[in-house]
């Protein structure tokens, strides 16, 4: 991809502004209610689209992004089925490797894996802490943080996918 003369960065930030608002949206969602709604999920892959399409890339390259998405998903079904990982989790890590494309999703991968860990283990100490002391300091922040509700992987995905979004901005 060629770099970006003012008029078309003045194309793609709507998208990118987009994007990142939703993923702000789906990081706050999952710490607090673990869930990921489709509908968000979707028209932050959506938004990918309709940048694509403002930042003038071609076929071939949009092709590969669809395929690192798409790939993506298939591998994660399987920890779908296993029980490991939530639907709506599977879902989001396919449009991040969309946006991440061949380029950027490795980065992606490992933003996403290192802030998914920190979460869990941040969330097993947050139950422990609870199951401890029945009314800590901060509670609040524990009860959402809890373990015990699973682990808020959309919050890795979403920090992932901001820096994706950086990085194509700049």
């Amino acid at each position: 991809m060629t770099p970006f003369s003012w008029s078309s960065s003045v194309l793609v930030l709507p998208f990118l502004l987009g994007a990142g608002s939703v993923l702000l949206l789906l990081a706050y969602r999952d710490l607090s209610q673990r869930r990921l709604p489709n509908t968000w999920v979707g028209v932050y892959a959506a938004l990918f689209l309709l940048y694509a399409w403002a930042s003038g890339m071609g076929w071939s390259l949009l092709g590969w992004h669809t395929v690192i998405g798409l790939l993506a998903v298939a591998l994660l079904v399987l920890l779908f089925v296993l029980g490991v990982m939530g639907g709506g989790d599977v879902k989001l890590w396919g449009a991040l490797m969309l946006w991440a494309g061949p380029q950027g999703a490795v980065t992606a991968l490992v933003i996403a894996t290192l802030c998914g860990s920190l979460l869990g283990a941040l969330g097993w100490l947050a139950q422990r802490r609870l199951q401890h002391k029945r009314k800590p300091a901060g509670a609040a922040v524990f009860r959402m943080l809890s373990a015990s509700r699973g682990v808020p992987y959309g919050v890795g995905l979403a920090l992932a996918g901001l820096q994706n979004l950086y990085v194509l901005a700049v």
